[in-house]
């Protein structure tokens, strides 16, 4: 019996000893980003003025289908006047629409794709903490973001490129979108939460967690 106990504590101690020596990898923002090959923009042949009014009126006409938009809403004159200037040009307007948004969709399709061979792994990487809500005190997650300016003053960024944060123990934040070196294990699940603004809240996607992290100020 004791023989058996003895086993089976040196298994743990050996467990044990093998999770205390894993060494975390040090990872960029591109690996989180799957491989995949160069996308080619249907519109390249155009001037850049001419790529700029499809966009707009591709977003007008899925904002019509959506029910977003109504013949009252100058935005649906606007898209009228654009289509009539292009058709005028010799531009096949309807075709040059449906590329831009076969393009728009896989560009959304990408954004949301992970690498899930991260799954469970340790790793470490570099980014800002941004709080869900900023109040001077210690935090206990955030989002982990590859840009100052994310989420508040410009677009998040893809799924893809969003990390939610679980710490180990709370961290005290000095400002928003403070620099900081992340070490966690790796969770390819999405996780959706609300983030706090001076005027509101914003939903905001994340494609990965880490969790039982540690964090330390960023040094290069």
């Amino acid at each position: 019996m004791i023989t058996r106990l003895l086993i089976v504590f040196a298994v743990f101690v050996s467990i044990g000893s093998a999770n205390a020596s894993e060494k975390a990898r040090t990872v960029d923002w591109e690996t989180l980003i799957p491989a995949s090959t160069p996308l080619k923009n249907p519109l390249a042949h155009l001037k850049m003025d001419r790529q700029v009014e499809i966009e707009v009126l591709a977003n007008i006409r899925r904002a019509q289908q959506q029910g977003l938009i109504t013949e009252v809403d100058y935005r649906y004159e606007e898209g009228i006047e654009i289509a009539h200037k292009l058709k005028t040009m010799g531009l096949d307007v309807d075709d040059l629409v449906a590329k831009y948004e076969t393009l728009r969709q896989e560009i959304e399709r990408r954004n949301a794709d992970v690498v899930d061979e991260l799954d469970g792994t340790l790793i470490r990487m570099p980014g800002y903490a941004l709080p869900f809500e900023f109040n001077e005190t210690a935090i206990t997650e955030f989002l982990l973001v590859p840009y100052v300016g994310a989420c508040i003053h410009v677009p998040p960024p893809p799924a893809n490129q969003t990390v939610f944060v679980q710490l180990s123990q709370s961290y005290k934040t000095k400002s928003l979108y403070e620099p900081v070196w992340v070490t966690g294990r790796v969770k390819v699940k999405r996780t959706n939460r609300s983030l706090s603004f001076v005027d509101g809240n914003a939903p905001i996607e994340a494609g990965y967690t880490l969790e039982d992290v540690s964090i330390e100020p960023y040094k290069q």
